[in-house]
């Protein structure tokens, strides 16, 4: 073997080596991009007196996340999606009925750095509403699937709060 050979051959293997470092360079960086842009979903409930109080929807992530399927349950029985009948259920579960917004609309976005209620009342009265904030801490549940615009797939729930003591 002349020097010229030798040379090609480690020439051949850097350029091997260089482009397998830039392949897996650029797997790296759509993955870090794909993270980037995902959507981080909160399921929120807050009561603020002589404000809206309610369940909010709020999206911490820096992409939109499409919210393909939902579940409630109302003291344990399942109602189905969140919209429609089961909405009208939980309304007309509490005294003043609060406004609603279903998701019915599928995928139903919500964009990045937004908050969206889907039960509240505008100005809250502890004394006229406190059976909705019973009701949204105590006896109603959530589930919601959600999407990333990559059609990554993530699930978030509310569950109700027990006020029994702890053991």
């Amino acid at each position: 073997m002349d020097a010229n050979t030798v040379t090609a051959i480690c020439a051949t293997a850097i350029a091997t080596a260089s482009f397998a470092v830039s392949i897996q360079q650029g797997r790296v960086t759509r993955q870090h991009n794909r993270h980037s842009v995902a959507p981080v979903l909160e399921i929120w409930t807050q009561r603020r007196l002589g404000g809206q109080t309610g369940i909010s929807l709020a999206n911490h992530g820096l992409g939109p996340a499409f919210i393909t399927r939902s579940n409630v349950w109302l003291d344990g029985v399942h109602l189905g999606s969140w919209g429609g009948q089961a909405l009208e259920t939980i309304r007309s579960a509490v005294q003043d009925r609060p406004s609603g917004m279903g998701m019915t609309r599928r995928p139903w976005a919500i964009p990045a750095g937004s908050t969206r209620f889907i039960l509240h009342v505008e100005n809250y009265d502890a004394q006229r509403h406190e059976d909705l904030w019973h009701l949204v801490r105590h006896r109603l549940a959530v589930e919601i699937t959600y999407e990333s615009i990559y059609g990554e797939s993530y699930v978030i729930a509310r569950l109700p709060e027990d006020d029994s003591p702890p053991l």
